[in-house]
């Protein structure tokens, strides 16, 4: 299970990431999108949810 959720954790990190330069460029471009920015808000929530749940793991394993 562990390793499941630090899966989790690794390709929310990437998706956050890789939104996060395109809301970036879209900003410095002129162009701003706001489905963009949401859906970097969502990944960004997600992600803190998936590590609340790697660390629940961690310590339950302890």
């Amino acid at each position: 299970m562990h390793q499941l959720y630090s899966n989790l954790v690794s390709h929310y990190e990437k998706a956050v990431s890789f939104q996060d330069r395109v809301v970036e460029y879209k900003r410095r471009c002129g162009h701003i999108l706001p489905e963009s920015e949401t859906l970097l808000e969502v990944l960004i929530e997600n992600l803190a949810e998936a590590r609340r749940a790697l660390d629940r793991e961690t310590l339950s394993n302890q």
